[in-house]
């Protein structure tokens, strides 16, 4: 019998907007696919072990002066290069909520991802102020979509 997949969504969250995409990520890929094991860990408690576990990632960060927050920046820079040396070609997705523009941390992430390489797996969404009930909605989307290719072994 072949081992239950799973899906790591991991997060960055000070005010709570990105934490509220991840939950909504997490609820839609639990809906999408009951049997999948779906973890959402935040960026600090997060580390080799979960994604060596991991059959695809979601990354859950807010961008914070023009630039990726410290917290995802950390958790991706202390899995770099075990990463690396492990061949973790994980398919993946990024959420990023801030106040500002999100680009720059979209591709400072995405270098970071590309290095390793973690595949991506969807197109980057970035929401712009207090997450509502339509960007929320999106963000379950993503997450049942990502779970979904996951599951069926699309990524």
């Amino acid at each position: 019998m072949s081992e239950k997949k799973s899906l790591l969504i991991v997060y960055h969250s000070q005010s709570g907007r990105n934490e509220s995409l991840a939950r909504a990520a997490y609820h839609g890929a639990r809906e999408a696919e009951p049997a999948m094991n779906i973890h959402l860990l935040r960026a600090a408690e997060a580390g080799m072990r979960d994604l060596l576990g991991a059959a695809g990632l979601l990354l859950v960060f807010p961008e914070y002066s023009g630039s990726m927050a410290g917290g995802m920046k950390e958790f991706m820079d202390r899995c770099f290069y075990p990463a690396i040396d492990r061949q973790l070609n994980l398919p993946f997705g990024m959420l990023i909520c801030t106040g500002n523009d999100g680009r720059n941390a979209e591709v400072l992430a995405a270098r970071i991802a590309k290095g390793i390489p973690w595949i991506p797996a969807c197109e980057t969404r970035i929401f712009r102020g207090r997450p509502d009930d339509s960007t929320l909605t999106e963000a379950a989307e993503t997450g049942a979509a990502l779970a979904a290719g996951v599951a069926m072994g699309i990524f």
